[in-house]
């Protein structure tokens, strides 16, 4: 059971997600509130499974997740998730498909969690809850913009470099063997561009 003073530090982190997009009125977080669901996912469980059902967007508040594709047996690392941070399968979530990857808890994790149909509910009671809808959907299509954009055109260094200042806490708490996947790379070489960064 969360003692009054966590359920008020994780609501501020909440709040911080969504404001991070858009500067939340105190109505329409009320709303948001009222309809998030805690709970907790253990390190090694799912929050999202490959092939099932997304209908879970969630505000991580404490933790690390991973995006991963099983593809011909082997795993593939396609994002991280550090908090505090929205986490989901945003295709799947938004055109109500199955999801294309998992999300794996690397750390226990805590979340607040919306379903598709309350995140419907929020955008009809209020025109800032639909704008607020709107500008995280823009955020999400622009990170995966980048994304692709990224494993066209930078360099697996220029690539680690960037998730390192992106996620600055995630290097020490990551196998490499994951970081190299999101890279595209193998393990001996991340292993080499960390030797070269570290004596540049």
């Amino acid at each position: 059971m969360l003692s009054a003073e966590q359920i008020a530090r994780d609501h501020a982190l909440v709040r911080a997600v969504h404001d991070a997009f858009m500067p939340v009125d105190d109505e329409t977080f009320q709303a948001i509130v009222d309809h998030v669901r805690y709970i907790e996912v253990a390190k090694g469980q799912e929050f999202i499974s490959q092939g099932g059902l997304n209908d879970r967007l969630g505000v991580m508040v404490d933790g690390l997740m991973r995006g991963v594709e099983l593809i011909d047996g082997d795993d593939h690392t396609q994002m991280f998730f550090d908090s505090p941070c929205f986490v989901t399968e945003y295709v799947g979530f938004l055109q109500r498909k199955p999801a294309s990857f998992s999300i794996v808890a690397l750390e226990d994790c805590r979340l607040y969690v919306l379903t598709y149909d309350d995140l419907q509910k929020l955008y009809s009671m209020s025109k800032t809850g639909e704008r607020l809808g709107r500008m995280i959907a823009e955020g999400v299509i622009a990170t995966v913009v980048e994304e692709v954009r990224s494993f066209r055109f930078d360099s697996a260094t220029e690539r680690y470099e960037k998730l390192v200042a992106t996620f600055p806490r995630l290097i020490q708490r990551v196998p490499q063997y994951m970081v190299a996947s999101y890279l595209g790379v193998t393990p001996e070489s991340l292993s080499r561009i960390r030797a070269k960064l570290s004596r540049s």
